[in-house]
C-alpha cells in the first residue's frame, strides 16, 4: 500500500472526476456515449461558475464534461487558449476543506480559487497550476 498522507501534506483520497472541456456539449455527450458505451447525466447548468455541465460515468471513473455559458468564465478562457478543447482539470477529494485549504497554504501553495460550495453542495477549491506541476487541481469535500 502506498502512504498518501506525509507530515504537513493535503489530505486526499480519491480522484473523483477528470474535467474536460468542450466548445460543443452536445457533440461530447453523443461522442462518449456511442463510442465509449458510457452512460452520461443529463447536462445541468452551473451559472455561477459559468458553465454547463454533464458527468459521462464508467466503471471505475467519472469525465466531467464541460461546457463555458459565458466567455469570461475561467472554462471560456480555457477554450480561448485551447479551441477543440481538452483537459481542463482533474479533481481530488479531501475530508475536510478547511484543512487542505490550510495544509496547501502551510507548504507555500497558491489557491487559484477561494472555497465555494460546488452545484452538489460539496465544498471545494482549485489549486493554483504553477504550484502543482502544470495541472490546475480540484480539492473537493468528500461527502
Amino acid at each position: 500500500m502506498i502512504e498518501t498522507l506525509h507530515n504537513g501534506s493535503i489530505s486526499a483520497g480519491e480522484i473523483d472526476h477528470i474535467a474536460v472541456a468542450v466548445p460543443n456539449l452536445d457533440q461530447a455527450i453523443e461522442m462518449y456515449k456511442s463510442k465509449f458505451g458510457a452512460s452520461v447525466t443529463d447536462p445541468i447548468d452551473v451559472p455561477e461558475q459559468g458553465i454547463r455541465i454533464a458527468y459521462a460515468k464508467f466503471a471505475n471513473a467519472c469525465i466531467e464534461i464541460m461546457m463555458p455559458t459565458r466567455p469570461d468564465s475561467p472554462v471560456g478562457r480555457f477554450l480561448d487558449r485551447n479551441p477543440k478543447g481538452g483537459v481542463h482539470h482533474f479533481c481530488l477529494t479531501t475530508k475536510n476543506v478547511d484543512e487542505a485549504v490550510q495544509s496547501a497554504e502551510d507548504n507555500g501553495m497558491r489557491l487559484a480559487s477561494k472555497p465555494i460550495v460546488g452545484h452538489h453542495g460539496r465544498r471545494l477549491f482549485f489549486l493554483h497550476p504553477a504550484d502543482t506541476i502544470g495541472s490546475l487541481i480540484e480539492m473537493e469535500e468528500a461527502d
